[in-house]
């Protein structure tokens, strides 16, 4: 009796895998059915944040509606922390401002009030709506303005990556038209009921009274708590496109919190999934390190494979998976998952990986077969040209550092010489010394976990790492130091 392959195998099984349907005939959002709840839920008081909390109160003391939304919201019903809070209320920027003397304005596409305590900032927006706009957004004239990024979803706030070409490149780059579906002005404000409307998914779209301990529910996302499901608000194939970052959303969303995605949902990601590459790289980067940092990459794996994600984002390691997969065996692709498997185990231990590691991780299947079966351990010059020829386009489309591509490049090449055996002492001593070494050997120790294999290699450049610092201290310490202020030579 033959078994049926996994789901996230049978892309790869495929030999032509069917061409998405991008119809672009213009569409209207059906009318969604708002029915407003309130459902007692009091959320764990102690997992609550106080700053966020007191806004709330300061609003709805200034007459204004407000509530906590969105992301944190949905992750206290998990069970989870939720790691910022956001504020949604009727006030506008302005009115937030003169509620709270520590206030910013920031952004263009969505405004935003930034209050800001001493370690933290508390982001507050208005109510939302779809509607055209009749009149300018509320603006004050003379405020500094921040470009907000377009990645900002009422409900979820949006990290910055944490270098500055990605801070640069993110107000830099648009998104590129499509069929007139991406927003590009949301400025509209409206009521809570519009402002739960607009939202992607119903479990994003979640209010929560602070002094009556309530969830105020107008689309159904308690019922989608409780199933464990993620539905989107509205048509799917509508809504995915207005923001193409949607479909790896949900990928992600539902990985982290164990959720199904509705079939209607799913079957929009299978047929709209090569739009992604019009939202701006930098966002798509974004939500693949968002994958890593929730613990969560593994199952995303699974369902980027299956859905065509990993296609359209990836299309040199999906090609790579199907050239090493048969009907019999998937060695190459339970290997990969078995590495994501031990990434998400440290993650949820607190052993947080680089964004270099992260990515090597994605892209070691490709580089290392490629430059193995050609130039074997050796870091010769083609060896070296070739890695950079495999990694820079997808740096390029992925708006991935200089920084972190350059390091990605030193891990892969590298890391092949961590499980040579007889090598030099002198030469381990200078690769134990490099500034890349310490990632090169996280992702080697990472697959070694991954396969069983290679711990004492692990265990052996663990001591010469150690070794290796001890001795540059003393060589340091060896050194004459150079006098300040001596006479100058003529």
């Amino acid at each position: 009796m033959t078994m049926a392959p996994p789901p996230y195998l049978k892309r790869l099984l495929e030999s032509a895998p069917p061409a998405a349907n991008l119809d672009s005939s213009p569409v209207s959002m059906p009318p969604f059915v708002t029915t407003r709840r309130e459902i007692p839920w009091p959320l764990p008081a102690e997992h609550l944040d106080t700053e966020a909390c007191n806004v709330v109160r300061r609003l709805a003391a200034a007459g204004f509606e407000t509530y906590l939304v969105g992301g944190c919201v949905r992750d206290l019903m998990f069970g989870l922390r939720p790691k910022d809070f956001d504020v949604v209320t009727s006030a506008t920027p302005r009115d937030v401002k003169r509620v709270f003397r520590n206030c910013r304005i920031i952004g263009r596409r969505f405004r935003l009030a930034h209050v800001f305590f001493r370690d933290k900032i508390i982001e507050v927006a208005t109510f939302r709506s779809n509607a055209p706009a009749a009149s300018e957004p509320d603006i004050i004239g003379d405020e500094t303005e921040l470009l907000a990024s377009d990645a900002i979803e009422a409900g979820e706030a949006f990290e910055l990556h944490e270098a500055p070409e990605f801070v640069e490149s993110l107000a830099a780059e648009e998104p590129k038209p499509a069929d007139g579906l991406i927003i590009r002005d949301d400025n509209v404000f409206g009521t809570a009921e519009q402002d739960a409307v607009r939202r992607d998914f119903t479990i994003n779209a979640l209010f929560y009274d602070v002094e009556r301990e309530t969830i105020i529910d107008f689309v159904g996302g308690v019922h989608d708590v409780e199933r464990k499901l993620l539905r989107t608000i509205g048509d799917p194939a509508i809504r995915m496109r207005e923001d193409p970052i949607r479909m790896l959303r949900a990928i992600r969303l539902a990985s982290r919190l164990g959720c199904r995605i509705d079939d209607s949902s799913w079957e929009a990601i299978e047929r709209f999934h090569p739009e992604i590459m019009q939202a701006a790289a930098p966002r798509i980067l974004e939500d693949i390190l968002r994958m890593f940092r929730g613990g969560a990459i593994a199952p995303a794996f699974d369902m980027m494979l299956a859905s065509g994600v990993l296609e359209t984002l990836l299309p040199e390691l999906f090609l790579h998976l199907r050239r090493e997969t048969t009907q019999e065996t998937a060695e190459e692709v339970e290997a990969m998952r078995q590495s994501l498997l031990v990434a998400d185990a440290w993650t949820h231990s607190g052993r947080l990986l680089s964004d270099a590691v992260q990515l090597a991780l994605l892209l070691a299947p490709i580089v290392l077969t490629k430059v193995y079966d050609q130039h074997g351990q050796h870091t010769s010059a083609p060896a070296v040209a070739m890695t950079g020829d495999i990694v820079r386009p997808i740096a390029m489309r992925l708006a991935i550092s200089k920084r972190d591509s350059e390091r990605i490049r030193q891990i892969l090449l590298n890391l092949t010489k961590l499980g040579a055996k007889g090598r030099r002492r002198r030469g381990a001593a200078a690769l134990a010394r490099r500034n890349y070494f310490a990632d090169t050997l996280e992702l080697f120790e990472l697959f070694s976990h991954a396969t069983g294999e290679g711990e004492e290699d692990v265990a052996r450049w663990r001591r010469r790492a150690e070794e290796g610092g001890g001795a540059e201290e003393k060589e340091e310490a060896r050194r004459p130091r150079r006098r300040r202020g001596g006479r100058r030579r003529r």
